[in-house]
């Protein structure tokens, strides 16, 4: 029988940072298992098909995924926030509950590019501390997350969010490959110089305000352009600024790098916003509203980078600081765009090194030499 692997994560709903991080983990696993057949749980398997040219299946749909399970030669819970409770205690044990129906199966279980946390329950942490503990490895992407599953006795891997291995498109190139489909990437900036904003629901009213008077003020000297990580979500929160800016049309992840490119500075709200600008040499500052965007923040600056600026978006945002923050990083913008490359290069090594190290466990596991 050939090798399977069954990967789940959030995949299939337009996530375009996740999506990228699978890309990465997916040609690792081809690179070593090149006989292999991967089926990715998906919420849309159309999209994930033609995204990553693999078999989906719905994640959704139990008789087809504990099929699978029961033909399958591993599971991977693949890259993501996935093992935390804020989204909802609902979904934490979607993920926790396909890990132990694999064990149930007898397959061995990796969490790949994890991002554990916020538990705010007893009962979270002891789901995701039996998770981890059953599984083979860990590989998580920051070092709060290592530290709590190293904790837990969990076998674990400190590693980066794998979509810092994710390929940067041709410039050149009118539309980037995005598998089948056609469409076009508008509104990527243009002449003149652009400032790139991802934001996404969990500003408070008072950060909301502060920011759209920030970005009247700074429209007077830059191009506003939207960059959307998570389209159904992100556009919400772009309607309640209730302000002129130009959104780019991304069907995929690489139409985000594509676009990220074209832009001068980033202002990031999603993680993968701050992932993809650091790919990208863009200096950025942050908007957090989870403790992984003021962890990326600080690993940048741990490996070489620049110290980067944050605001809490629950917080009383300050406008001022935050407008000549903007134009700091732009009046510097040669001398950190060489400091970001230092630190890609040294993420990118950790990212390559760990996720090398996994992708050999897992090959060794299923007889693949």
């Amino acid at each position: 029988m050939a090798t399977t692997l069954v990967i789940a994560g959030y995949y299939g709903f337009g996530n375009w940072g996740d999506e990228a991080a699978l890309a990465v983990l997916i040609r690792y696993l081809r690179e070593a298992l090149p006989h292999a057949r991967i089926i990715v749980l998906s919420h849309d398997p159309a999209q994930t098909a033609r995204l990553h040219s693999t078999e989906a299946i719905s994640r959704w749909n139990l008789f087809e995924v504990r099929r699978a399970l029961a033909r399958a030669s591993g599971f991977l819970l693949g890259p993501g926030g996935l093992l935390q409770d804020v989204t909802s205690a609902r979904s934490l044990l979607y993920y926790v509950g396909l890990v132990r129906l694999a064990q149930h199966y007898h397959l061995p279980t990796y969490l790949i590019g994890q991002g554990i946390g916020p538990l705010r329950s007893q009962r979270s942490e002891r789901w995701v501390a039996k998770a981890l503990q059953r599984a083979r490895l860990v590989l998580v992407r920051d070092r709060a997350s290592f530290e709590w599953a190293k904790a837990h006795d969990a076998r674990v891997l400190l590693g980066e969010d794998l979509a810092m291995l994710s390929p940067l498109p041709n410039l050149t190139l009118t539309l980037p490959a995005c598998g089948e489909g056609t469409g076009e990437v508008r509104g990527a900036g243009g002449e003149g110089q652009s400032l790139g904003l991802s934001l996404r629901p969990g500003l408070s009213p008072h950060t909301k305000e502060a920011l759209r008077r920030a970005l009247r003020t700074l429209s007077a000297d830059f191009e506003l352009v939207f960059l959307p990580f998570q389209a159904n979500q992100d556009l919400t929160a772009l309607k309640e600024l209730a302000l002129p800016i130009t959104v780019v049309e991304a069907r995929c992840p690489s139409d985000l790098l594509w676009a990220m490119q074209r832009v001068d500075i980033v202002l990031g709200m999603r993680l993968h916003s701050l992932v993809f600008a650091s790919l990208c040499r863009v200096p950025f500052c942050a908007l957090s509203y989870d403790p992984k965007i003021e962890s990326f923040v600080h690993r940048i600056a741990e490996v070489g980078g620049p110290s980067l600026s944050w605001w809490r978006a629950t917080e009383a945002l300050d406008e001022r600081a935050l407008t000549e923050q903007i134009y700091e990083l732009h009046s510097q913008r040669a001398q950190l765009q060489e400091r970001l490359h230092q630190a890609r290069t040294a993420l990118q090594a950790s990212a390559h090194e760990s996720l090398s190290e996994a992708i050999r466990l897992i090959a060794s596991d299923l007889g693949v030499r």
